[in-house]
């Protein structure tokens, strides 16, 4: 990697890694580690610096090392990464991006970050229960950011959520645990009908191609338990492929829209994937999607942090202020006839591991 940069303080970048170290401390202590490592590497920051605005985040540069890693780097971070072994990650990270800042550089600019994992399906599993009376039981599903497309095929995983139930078929590849923190989330044997589904990303995953299939498992942090679930739910996908279209979802949406089987309610689902969207073009998906709501209802089911949703944000922080305040939100924004209205359903953690439900 270039260390050709501009000149200036590292201040902001130590703080980021050091911030993400306490983030992943409960789900990734092995991330926790290497981040603290990264934050007091000076070197390796001005490094950083030189990469492309969209490679500045800490998942980013994760997700190239895991990536070579995966590909049968010999190192022994790569030890650590499989388990193996102990000692302190953060030395062998920082050597191992010294020894390959060639490779690590050109991921960086080629990459993005996908962090859409089958997980996300049992947050929104119980909203989509909690819609479906509203909705006759039955509905069209459109993921924005979907990346590969694994949460579209929902109803094919199988969903524990301890005592509180089971949702799903048994004999599915994938079972995903999550914990009820709190509340009584609407659990069903089965998810409600799913019509038709299609999803949209900027840059897809492209199924049929090793090397996407291996930066998607790259994105999953090596410690979390999440790697197996998420090969088995990619080769789910591979024998039945989802729709994945390759466009910016407000460009895409208005033709998505239309194209749907008239009658049939729509429930579009955002991931931790709105926050990526300027305040413009949030304000403008609000507003395309008030304009489709005098074709058919449709239902916003959105896991994203705290504020990222307005309709919903109000009810959220005032709900939040006791036990949940800075937890990522799990909520729904009903549009019918032009007009819009937003709901909280409760408090989620990333990637399926907890959801308190605050909805009646």
């Amino acid at each position: 990697m270039s260390t050709d940069i501009p000149s200036g303080s590292l201040d902001d970048f130590v703080h980021m890694w050091s911030w993400f170290a306490t983030h992943c401390q409960e789900t990734s202590p092995l991330y926790a580690r290497i981040c603290v490592a990264v934050a007091r590497d000076h070197d390796l920051l001005r490094r950083l610096r030189a990469a492309p605005p969209s490679a500045h985040l800490p998942p980013a540069l994760l997700a190239a090392v895991h990536y070579l890693v995966l590909s049968g780097a010999d190192h022994p971070l790569s030890d650590l990464y499989a388990g193996r072994g102990g000692g302190d990650p953060g030395p062998a990270f920082t050597d191992f991006c010294r020894s390959h800042s060639d490779e690590i550089d050109a991921l960086l600019r080629t990459r993005h970050i996908q962090t859409n994992d089958c997980g996300r399906s049992a947050l929104l599993a119980p909203g989509m229960n909690w819609l479906a009376p509203g909705l006759g039981g039955r509905f069209s599903l459109i993921d924005v950011g979907a990346s590969a497309g694994l949460n579209l095929q929902c109803d094919s995983y199988r969903f524990d959520y301890g005592s509180s139930g089971v949702t799903g078929p048994a004999e599915s590849p994938v079972t995903i645990h999550c914990r009820v923190a709190g509340g009584e989330p609407p659990i069903a044997a089965r998810l409600p009908t799913i019509v038709t589904r299609v999803g949209i990303d900027l840059s897809p995953i492209d199924l049929t191609d090793p090397l996407d299939v291996r930066w998607l498992l790259a994105c999953v942090w090596p410690d979390s338990g999440r790697l197996e679930r998420t090969a088995a739910s990619i080769e789910m996908a591979q024998q039945n492929p989802p729709r994945v279209i390759a466009a910016d979802a407000n460009e895409a949406l208005p033709d998505v829209l239309a194209g749907l089987p008239t009658g049939v309610p729509a429930v579009i689902v955002t991931t931790w994937a709105f926050a990526y969207f300027s305040v413009e073009d949030r304000q403008r998906f609000i507003a395309l999607l008030d304009a489709a709501s005098h074709v058919r209802d449709i239902a916003w089911l959105s896991a994203e942090g705290p504020g990222t949703v307005e309709p919903v944000t109000a009810a959220a922080t005032a709900a939040a202020h006791a036990d949940r305040a800075g937890a990522d939100v799990l909520g729904v924004v009903l549009f019918e006839g032009g007009t819009h209205r937003g709901e909280l359903l409760g408090f989620v953690g990333t990637h399926g591991a907890w959801i308190d439900w605050r909805a009646t």
